[in-house]
């Protein structure tokens, strides 16, 4: 059985790794509950309806994004290493574990999804590509990256790219997530 302080923390994080492994529709509370060894009820205890779930773990990624971003040391990184450390997000945790990106995984689902949690999803996508843009401008401002175009089409085509990499990886293995990262960076740097 859960300890009762854990519990919430502890259902987050496994529905946070069935949406990154299966989505939102590839799962159910019985998922949980077999794997807590407890009963469906437990779970409805703190999460009422999946929803509720799915947009507990979409808030609590949000803050953690955001508890990244405004981490000094993230702050005083280099440009290129503000790339690495996004990059890093997805090929440290995922891309060797066969799982996706979360926002990945639901908007593949966006259109089956609750109307609240769609609303989470789009938010975090926003954040998520609002940094990547003013990022790779500053960079950009300051000699490090290279591109053509605007910032906001190159943040929208590294995102989608990190995305689909994850997806190919579970097909063909992490080893073409990584020359996506790769290729990524050899097409930003000078």
């Amino acid at each position: 059985m859960v300890k009762i302080e854990n519990s919430k923390r502890t259902i987050l994080n496994l529905a946070e790794a069935l949406l990154q492994d299966k989505g939102f529709n590839g799962f159910s509370y019985a998922n949980i509950a077999a794997e807590l060894g407890v009963k469906n009820a437990a779970i409805h205890y703190h999460y009422p309806s999946k929803e509720d779930l799915g947009i507990a773990v979409m808030q609590r990624y949000r803050e953690r994004f955001k508890l990244w971003i405004n981490n000094s040391r993230v702050k005083v990184l280099s440009h290129a290493e503000k790339l690495d450390w996004f990059l890093g997000i997805y090929s440290n945790t995922r891309a060797d574990q066969g799982k996706v990106c979360l926002v990945g995984s639901m908007e593949v689902e966006f259109n089956s999804i609750p109307d609240g949690l769609r609303v989470e999803v789009e938010a975090l996508h926003r954040e998520m590509l609002a940094w990547l843009e003013a990022t790779l401008n500053e960079g950009r401002e300051a000699g490090v990256f290279q591109f053509n175009g605007v910032p906001a089409h190159k943040a929208a085509l590294i995102f989608s790219s990190l995305q689909g990499a994850l997806q190919m990886a579970r097909a063909l293995g992490a080893k073409k997530f990584h020359g996506v990262i790769e290729q990524i960076k050899l097409d930003l740097l000078k």
